[in-house]
């Protein structure tokens, strides 16, 4: 059967336009966002412009002001502790149920996915863009197999607004390779059939994350 290509509309382009460039921090938190020169750049109108902020907006990403526009969402300590508690709860649940679900051919499946993390680590040019979708792809494999389409919704949209907060670590020394020890020990539990366990690795890494982008973002804001 042929395929056909879905139609993306005006302010769907601009959207991911706009959600890579605060993602890859060409418009920097607390920036301003002129949307004037945005439509002009994209050779849009302001109304798909505008209709992509307010989606950006629904995610955190953007803050809309009643008369100054639109800006870039700050990250902030606050903000980065909302996400991690809600984040640890559910992703904690999400691997305690994975585990039980769990087959041979899924731990074979997360083996390859943790031994592709340790080649872009190991690679001279290192790829962050991949490293980080290989890192998403690992996680969000894990919290399919609990089989509950709400809960990995929620999990997927906290992702989004955690991002940002990830790509601090990148530079961070010996965060990478941390991070793929702890994902091999995480596979470990769960292949071992100790959900519990796994269940509290699994916060346990990701507050580890929440430590030391905080530690980071505390430096950036007292320079």
């Amino acid at each position: 059967m042929e395929k056909f290509a879905v139609p993306v509309t005006a302010s769907e382009h601009v959207y991911k336009i706009l959600k890579q460039w605060i993602m890859s921090g060409e418009l920097a938190p607390g920036e301003r966002i002129d949307q004037d020169a945005i439509a002009a750049r994209l050779g849009l109108s302001k109304m798909p412009v505008r209709s992509a902020l307010e989606k950006l907006t629904a995610q955190d990403l953007v803050v809309m002001h009643s008369h100054r526009g639109a800006t870039v969402s700050r990250l902030t300590e606050e903000h980065l502790d909302n996400i991690y508690l809600v984040r640890c709860n559910l992703e904690g649940l999400a691997v305690q149920m994975a585990t039980e679900r769990l087959l041979p051919d899924d731990v074979t499946a997360l083996n390859l996915m943790i031994q592709e993390q340790e080649a872009l680590a190991l690679h001279p040019k290192s790829d962050f863009e991949r490293i980080l979708v290989a890192n998403r792809e690992f996680h969000m494999y894990i919290y399919r197999l609990a089989q509950r389409s709400v809960l990995l919704e929620i999990i997927e949209r906290l992702w989004e607004q955690s991002e940002r907060y990830r790509r601090i670590l990148l530079n961070e020394p010996g965060m990478v390779g941390g991070s793929i020890n702890e994902h091999r020990r995480l596979v470990e539990l769960m292949s071992q059939h100790r959900a519990d366990e796994a269940s509290q690795y699994l916060i346990e890494h990701n507050r580890k994350t929440q430590r030391v982008v905080l530690s980071v973002l505390q430096i950036k804001n007292t320079n």
